[in-house]
């Protein structure tokens, strides 16, 4: 769920877990600023139309799904949390998994944030850490490093009760950024170290991951429309034809422009129209970039990586397509930029593998590790076989 637009994808999971997209949707969003719900009614309409068009475009009806959210009042708070193991073998078990968890998750926030999302980082067992799953193993002392993403509590009522307005239920709601990461980034860039800087359409989400896991995050209250706006200000024209030039003719990098092509823009009216020049169209856009990237900079100075980010940032979101918009960033900010690919899912049809579907594909993967897979035997010669063979089996066993 976006501030501009609102995705869905449907996907096949095989019984080793390979995932088959069948289709993907896309709306234009109303009710959300900012990634925050403005208007509860215009929300659900737009969750509406969008999962009607999936399932026209795949033939199936869709009751559940995991959902993918963001907004500016999302935080992230580093905790940490330890228990003595209640087993007298010492053997760690899943309810002292729960309670440590839940014991890192015992926070004091204030009535008007909740917690809607806990990452394991890691576990310790008696001080060795860079466990993932302590259960099974043996111990006296058990410990655990948490990332707990909180949000207004408002915020998220708002996105539930626009779903039950359409008998939505929702499976799990997970950060953005989360999902995105699943789609494009390596194991191996969180686990060096690396920024995930998704800028979408109201907001801008700055994500560390090390060793393997978030860090830390924060939310910019700016993104794609920022710029657009800026550009419907100056040229004195709609957002609607703002976002249109943008899209055609943006560029951020003027050295990126072989001809000064003139561009035709409607008035307010759309009755008349002007041209400007596109070497004028880019020096707007890349003085917004500049702003952006301003922010982003600040941001990491206070996460305090800028040090630890060996395999630099990676750029996903609606508006990392724009031209020179990587080129720009990677030179203000002085760390390698990459554009970050829904590349993740093996066989991702060309028309899908864009930045702007890495959450709502990233959601695909996050789904599908969740799901209980049950092989089902093809009926048929081959079938009776096996079942013959599985009662002879059970007879003489």
């Amino acid at each position: 769920m976006g501030t501009s637009t609102i995705k869905a994808a449907l996907a096949e999971v095989g019984y080793g877990q390979e995932i088959t997209i069948l289709g993907v949707a896309q709306v234009l969003s109303f009710g959300l600023r900012k990634g925050n719900i403005v208007d509860i009614e215009s929300t659900s309409k737009s969750i509406e139309n969008c999962l009607n068009d999936l399932e026209r475009l795949t033939g199936v009806e869709i009751l559940h799904a995991l959902i993918g959210f963001s907004g500016i009042s999302i935080s992230a708070i580093n905790n940490h949390a330890v228990i003595a193991v209640g087993n007298p073998t010492y053997e760690i078990s899943q309810d002292d998994k729960e309670r440590v968890l839940k014991s890192a998750c015992n926070l004091a926030l204030p009535p008007d944030k909740t917690i809607v999302q806990t990452v394991e980082r890691q576990y310790m067992i008696d001080g060795y850490d860079g466990v993932k799953d302590p259960t099974g193993m043996v111990g006296s002392r058990l410990e655990v490093e948490v990332v707990i993403i909180t949000a207004a509590t408002a915020a998220i009522q708002n996105l539930h009760r626009s779903v039950q307005r359409i008998n939505l239920h929702i499976d799990r709601a997970i950060y953005n950024p989360l999902l995105a990461a699943e789609a494009v980034l390596l194991p191996t860039e969180k686990e060096m170290g690396v920024v995930l800087v998704d800028i979408g359409g109201g907001t801008t989400e700055i994500t560390f991951f090390e060793m393997g896991s978030i860090v830390t995050t924060a939310v910019l209250p700016v993104g794609g429309e920022y710029l657009t706006k800026d550009l419907a200000i100056v040229l004195r024209t709609s957002m609607e034809e703002a976002a249109r030039i943008k899209e055609k003719d943006g560029i951020v990098c003027r050295d990126m422009l072989e001809n000064d092509n003139p561009i035709r823009v409607r008035n307010l009216q759309g009755k008349d129209s002007k041209e400007v020049s596109q070497q004028f169209v880019a020096d707007i856009l890349t003085a917004r970039i500049i702003e952006i990237s301003e922010m982003i900079y600040s941001e990491l100075k206070q996460f305090d990586c800028l040090e630890r980010i060996p395999a630099g940032i990676v750029l996903t979101g609606g508006e990392a397509q724009l031209p020179g918009i990587v080129e720009v960033l990677e030179e203000y900010i002085n760390i390698p930029v990459r554009l970050g690919l829904p590349e993740n899912i093996m066989g991702i049809p060309v028309d899908f593998n864009r930045p702007q579907n890495a959450a709502v594909l990233g959601g695909l993967i996050c789904a599908s590790r969740k799901m209980d897979i049950s092989y089902q035997e093809k009926e048929g010669f081959s079938g009776l076989i096996n079942k013959l063979l599985n009662w002879f089996r059970d007879l003489f066993s």
